[in-house]
């Protein structure tokens, strides 16, 4: 076990590693912030390292190899989708058993990895199945829990074996990478992980693709008239349209914020379960023509709403980090969140944006109205939570320090 996982890298150590990370997701296949990490992360680890991510090809169409930076591979195992359902787990089990036939001969070929990097449980039966047969150290990055994500209900069939499962993962792992104080802390009190393997690092953002946004002002002619042609305030939310994000909240403080501006808009951006829901609340509370459920936006408008939106609003009741938080605060669009998990550790009340508690719509509204009654206040957090990102979340950073965490556990091994 490591003794403290927190205590840099010796400079003197220098040598050459080579990394099998394991993900479900990456550039073409985004469902969540797990996508966008290792989207951005690999490339930047490619320029400093060899490492090989291994990925389920869900469509005969995606190439089955690509490059990711000047060291890096991105290899695609042809798998099936695991779907929904309540045997989710053993779809997913089945996945990996695919992807992992194609590692495994990789491996047995004899190519030989230094480490292997899994994220979240989703690839965690290969992660462990390889330490087991390999003797491969095992990091794994835990961007959520099934605990987090369910309010801590975990007692349906389903939710408590993919709890069992992040569980043994966890147990297993050399190192455990977190994106924050607050998900450390969950990772060690609900999966029972030592506080000593567990390290902090940060998801991140690449500034270049934002931080000229406002002033270019992207595709703002693409967005329709009805979201940007008003002189009234427009809103922006963005995120998966599940209970953990909040949107529900939203609707619920914008219900109070029309009173006061009346030609508002808001957009909220993505997909999930709750969608319906919202739309029947939106035509309760007479929002129509001001609220908009556009579902799936692309990259591109996403950039022309953050160019052009007064506010981005980010109501989590459960965040383990939040890169959209981070996004907007690169773009410099003042932002409004809650405390949740890492946005409370993110965004800096007053500062760098607006903090209200979880799971309370009247605070939300209240934190709106601030925004948008004092424009000159907002820009003024917002351009300190813009110089805040770029000082403290650049993916070069990241990739640096994950490296380094690769060596501590390589260089546990050889004590």
């Amino acid at each position: 076990m490591l003794q403290n996982a927190f205590q840099p890298v010796v400079s003197t150590m220098t040598m050459p590693m080579r990394v099998l990370m394991l993900s479900t997701e990456y550039r073409l296949n985004r469902v969540g912030g797990l996508g966008a990490h290792v989207r951005a992360l690999l490339p930047k680890l490619g320029d400093l390292t060899e490492v090989d991510l291994y990925l389920p090809r869900f469509d005969r169409m995606w190439p089955e190899e690509e490059a990711a930076g000047s060291f890096g591979h991105v290899y695609r195992v042809d798998a099936d989708t695991p779907g929904g359902g309540d045997y989710f787990d053993v779809n997913v089990w089945r996945m990996n058993d695919q992807v992992n036939v194609g590692i495994s001969r990789q491996l047995d070929s004899g190519v030989h990895y230094d480490i292997v990097h899994a994220h979240d449980w989703l690839t965690g039966y290969i992660a462990n199945d390889l330490k087991a047969r390999y003797g491969i150290p095992l990091v794994v990055t835990f961007h959520a829990t099934e605990h987090g994500r369910r309010d801590g209900k975990v007692h349906e069939p389903l939710s408590r074996r993919i709890h069992i499962a992040e569980e043994v993962l966890a147990q297993n792992a050399d190192l455990i990478i977190t994106c924050s104080e607050f998900m450390r802390s969950e990772v060690h009190e609900i999966l029972r992980a030592d506080l000593s393997k567990i390290m902090v690092i940060p998801n991140g953002v690449n500034m270049a693709e934002f931080t000229h946004l406002r002033e270019e002002r992207p595709a703002v002619e693409e967005l329709p008239e009805a979201w940007a042609g008003s002189d009234g305030p427009l809103i922006f939310f963005v995120g998966r349209m599940v209970w953990e994000k909040g949107p529900d909240l939203l609707v619920a403080a914008l219900s109070e914020v029309v009173h006061y501006y009346p030609t508002l808009r808001a957009v909220l951006g993505g997909t999930g379960p709750l969608t319906e829901k919202l739309r029947g609340e939106v035509q309760r509370q007479g929002l129509q023509g001001k609220v908009f459920l556009p579902g799936f936006i692309d990259d591109r408008i996403r950039d022309a709403l953050y160019a052009v939106a007064d506010v981005a609003v980010f109501p989590s009741r459960y965040e383990p980090f939040g890169i959209v938080a981070l996004e907007a605060m690169a773009s410099g669009t003042p932002v409004v969140t809650t405390t949740a998990g890492g946005l409370g550790e993110v965004v800096e009340n007053g500062q760098t944006g607006l903090t209200v508690r979880p799971d309370n719509a009247d605070d939300l509204a209240g934190a709106l109205l601030r925004t948008l009654d004092a424009p000159e206040d907002a820009v003024e957090r917002a351009r300190r939570a813009k110089a805040h990102v770029s000082e403290n979340y650049g993916w070069e950073r990241i990739a640096k320090r994950t490296l380094e965490a690769y060596r501590t556990v390589a260089l546990s091994r050889l004590d």
